[in-house]
Parts: structure tokens; sequence; C-alpha cells
């Protein structure tokens, strides 16, 4: 009799602890044991971006698509860590794109709220401050042109935009092939780390395609008449002028400008500059023909989602820009890092973007990856971190009737 008890007792308790467990992990938010109850925290995400002055529309556009990516995230039940559930706030910092603001910013992010990602734009704050991140163990994702990014001391920091060293063949190829009869090329751009750096890559991919650079000219990005400029760079008859490492202001007041001088020629920037943002000040009939980067979010190339980003994106801050689409991917990149790593350490996100064999939705394009560390990444950056590069399908686009249109995909 007594062992019967006993077995029944076992059998009770083996039932009771079965059940706990299931309540422990029938929610990701809550549950019904005082016991097992998940505790509830909230994570920052960093903004820090221009969101004022000649580069605001990628800054606004940045902080636009961080928050529409963490949005949907929280919308999907936010990240369940151990006992602990994680929901996500955006706080977005304006640094007017300048150095010493972005990198005041960086450190009220880092040292007086405790943030751990960041979403940043180029400045030489990124630069500068990229070794300290890693030392404090922040996640960076940055968007900055100048290679020396990639830096061994910079581990913490991911180059999240493919820049031009990793587009400025296929461009310059594209020009070619469209335009053979355009044997010589201009240069103009700003006077900064930007420009410096991608006037060398742009010069150096038009001269590999045999054309002649006549020109190369940088102007101070505060700069907003551009004629004196352009008067001396059109006397020597160019057929293209290119504005790499022009901001897509910059660059909207310089293909009026260079339009109402006369200039018929072709006129590009490498940088995905949307026409919508543009068309306001060059004005359509200035535009037809531009050459960047942007791309279309038209059927059958891009996904439903990113159709849709438009509308969502006005409906939720009364205005859309057109590279959103960008940084939203992006972010959903960092997202999906920690939704493998099923972790927000940083550490342990930070070895799983670095690790090759890691294949991530970019979900931008239909069927579109991106990956960290791959082939072509090292081919052009071995000496450095190329492990944190991120590289993924982009396209080469051309405006008509005010329209940016794909004009041809790229995989590199």
């Amino acid at each position: 009799m007594k062992k019967v008890t006993f077995s029944l007792l076992a059998l009770l308790m083996a039932v009771s602890l079965i059940g706990g467990l299931f309540v422990g992990c029938s929610s990701t938010k809550t549950t019904t044991s005082t016991t097992n109850a998940l505790q509830q925290a909230t994570i920052e995400i960093g903004v820090s971006s221009p969101l004022t002055g000649g580069a605001a529309a990628y800054g606004i556009a940045q902080a636009h698509g961080v928050q529409l990516a963490f949005d949907d995230l929280n919308s999907a039940g936010g990240i369940t860590v151990g006992n602990t559930h994680y929901t996500f706030t955006i706080k977005s910092l304006d640094d007017a794109y300048d150095p010493t603001t972005a990198t005041n910013n960086i450190r009220t992010f880092v040292y007086q709220d405790g943030a751990k990602f960041l979403f940043t734009f180029e400045s030489a704050s990124e630069l500068a401050q990229a070794a300290t991140l890693a030392q404090q163990q922040v996640i960076q994702f940055t968007v900055v042109y100048d290679d020396s990014i990639l830096n061994p001391a910079n581990s913490y920091t991911f180059r999240s935009v493919i820049p031009a060293s990793m587009k400025v063949t296929s461009f310059a190829k594209y020009l070619t092939t469209a335009y053979p009869n355009a044997k010589k090329e201009a240069h103009l751009s700003l006077n900064d780390v930007t420009g410096s750096v991608q006037t060398q890559e742009d010069v150096a991919a038009a001269q590999a395609e045999g054309r002649t650079v006549t020109d190369q000219v940088f102007a101070d990005a505060s700069t907003t008449n551009y004629t004196p400029f352009l008067t001396s760079i059109l006397a020597k008859n160019p057929d293209i002028l290119n504005l790499g490492g022009c901001s897509v202001g910059n660059t909207a007041l310089i293909v009026k400008q260079a339009r109402s001088l006369g200039f018929k020629g072709v006129i590009c920037n490498i940088s995905p500059c949307a026409a919508q943002d543009m068309v306001s000040i060059a004005g359509q009939d200035a535009l037809e023909g531009f050459i960047s980067t942007n791309v279309s979010l038209q059927a059958p190339l891009v996904s439903q989602k990113f159709i849709d980003l438009s509308a969502r994106e006005n409906a939720k801050f009364g205005s859309s820009y057109g590279n959103t689409w960008d940084f939203y991917s992006q972010a959903l990149v960092l997202v999906a890092a920690m939704q493998r790593a099923k972790s927000v350490d940083p550490t342990v996100i930070k070895n799983i973007l670095e690790n090759p064999a890691q294949v991530w939705p970019y979900e931008m394009f239909v069927g579109g990856q991106a990956t960290f560390g791959t082939g072509a990444a090292k081919v052009l950056y071995g000496n450095l971190n190329y492990m944190n590069q991120i590289v993924n399908p982009y396209t080469i686009s051309l405006v008509q009737s005010g329209k940016d249109t794909n004009a041809q995909m790229v995989t590199p």
C-alpha cells in the first residue's frame, strides 16, 4: 500500500513539473506563473544622422528606416532571451553632418544612455570613434565611404552599405556601354573625406574605361551657387559630369545649375540619389537622364513589403524619402542577427555577423541576400577588415519623367 501511494505521489509531482515547464514557455511576453514570469526590458537603438542641412534627405531616411524596422520587430513580439523579454526604442539625434556634433551624439548614446547598438551616417566622427566603440563593445552600423573604417581595431563597426569601392567598376562600365561616344569626364564633389575618396575611385574607374578626366573640383558642402565651378568645368567640354561624393541636396542644385548653363551631357552620381528627393529642387526636365544607384520601388524586382514602405513612412511621419528602403534593409540585418544569436549581447551578435557562412535576408529585392566577409569583399579589402563589409545586390538607375527606373541590377 505504501508503495502504491509513493508511486501516485511521484506521478503527481512529475505531471506538476511538466505542466510548470509548459506554463513557463507558453508566451514570449508574460506567463501566469509568478515564479517563472519573464522580466521586461527595453533596449535603446541610437541613430545619429543629419536631420537638417544638405544631407538631410539621407539622414531622415536613415532615422525613418531604422524606426520602421524596429517597429516591425516590436509588433512581432520583440525578442525573448532567457527569462527576459526585450522591446526596442529608437532615439534619433541630429548631427547636422557635422563631425563634432556627431561625436557628441555618439558619446551621449554610449556614456549617458548606455546604448549598445548605433546607426550612424557619414562623418569623420564615425572614423574617430570606431575604436572606442570597440573597446566599449558597442555595435555600430554605419555609412562611411572611407575604407579605413574597415580596421581590425574597429571590430564592432560594420559598414552596412555598398561603398563606391564596390560599385565603381560596374558603374563606370555601365556609362561606357550606355554612352560609348562619351570620351571626356569631369568630376565635381564636396571638399570632405567622402568627396576625396569617391573622386579618387571614380577618376581611376573612368580612366580604366579609357575616358580622359578633364577636372577634379571640390566645393564646400555649404555651397549653394556652383556657377563659378561649373563655368570653368564646362569650358573644357566634358561629355560626363560626375558628382560622386556629393549629397543628394548638393547634387540636385548642381544638376539644376549645370543644365541652366547649357550642359547637355550625362550627369551622374554613384550614390543612391533618389529622384523624388531632387525633383523639387532641380526640376523634372533637368533631371531627365540622371544616373545613380537608387532603386525604383517596382515589381518584379522589389518585394511587396518595400513597395508599400513609402506609404507606411508617410502614414507614420507625414513624409517619405527615396533611400528609406536602404536603411530599413540594414536594420533588418541587425534584427536577424539578434534573432539568430538568441542574444542581445553585442559580442555574441558581432561574432555571428562576422561569420561568412551566415547569409542574411536582404528583403528589398525578391530573393535578395546579404553577407559579410565574402570573397568579393576580400578581393577589395583583404588587407583591411573585410569581414565587416556588407555585400548585397544594388541597381544602377536612370531618371525618366521625374522618376527612377531600374536600368541594371548588379550582384557583387
